[in-house]
């Protein structure tokens, strides 16, 4: 990455913008650029084009439209990823689909968000993603945990919920975690209602992001997505 500075030394978060509408991008460019720790320092209206900037500018964070012609922004997202696993990229679209949510996040987006979020929304989004967090737009979350929790319900068990060949080598009580963690319950919720302490779970829910090769919550539910039975 290259290290950008404001006039008293302070570093600023590189951004990059990615979106075949230019009004779109002049508008990202004027929320990023009013910010005292962010600079656009590159944009482009196609995925081509996109990855040829981003190996040129090397930013910090790309804000990538997901439906672009040609190549679409997850495609551009996996090769950008692949060639800079340092990049972050928060994905952006119109239109409020689970599959995008999923698809950005597989091919190695950090966040995901709609682009009728409010532009504190999209500067927050930017600062955790630099710190190595994972965001989603709240709704698209929201539902992706209601389809896991009904998914969940339909089997007998919380631990049939899981029963896949495929699956990592899970115990029964990680199995009973997973189904409670993609239903929303918090650690303190969990612990309470398996009658161990919240260490206990944070313990239990490290495994379960190392055996499932996830790096918090958000990408955990989005596993959960294509494993959870019958959903």
């Amino acid at each position: 990455m290259l290290t950008m500075t404001n006039a008293d030394g302070t570093r600023l978060i590189s951004v990059m913008l990615v979106d075949n509408q230019t009004l779109i991008l002049d508008g990202f460019a004027r929320i990023v650029d009013a910010q005292p720790d962010m600079s656009v320092i590159a944009t482009a209206t196609d995925g081509e084009t996109a990855i040829r900037t981003a190996h040129q500018a090397k930013p910090d964070v790309i804000l990538m439209d997901v439906r672009m012609p040609g190549l679409d922004g997850i495609q551009t997202t996996r090769v950008i990823i692949h060639d800079m696993p340092e990049t972050r990229i928060i994905g952006l679209t119109s239109y409020d689909t689970d599959a995008y949510a999923i698809a950005m996040l597989d091919a190695g987006a950090s966040g995901f968000l709609l682009k009728n979020s409010n532009a504190e929304r999209f500067i927050d989004a930017i600062r955790a993603t630099v710190s190595g967090n994972t965001v989603m737009d709240t709704t698209t979350m929201n539902r992706l945990n209601q389809r896991l929790a009904a998914a969940s319900a339909r089997t007998s068990t919380t631990a049939e919920a899981f029963e896949d060949n495929d699956l990592p080598d899970f115990t029964s009580r990680e199995r009973d975690i997973l189904a409670r963690v993609v239903q929303g319950d918090s650690n303190e919720r969990i612990a309470a209602s398996l009658g161990v302490s919240v260490s206990t779970v944070k313990t239990h829910i490290g495994n379960i992001l190392r055996k499932t090769g996830q790096t918090n919550r958000v990408r955990l539910i989005v596993w959960a997505t294509r494993h959870l039975r019958r959903l």
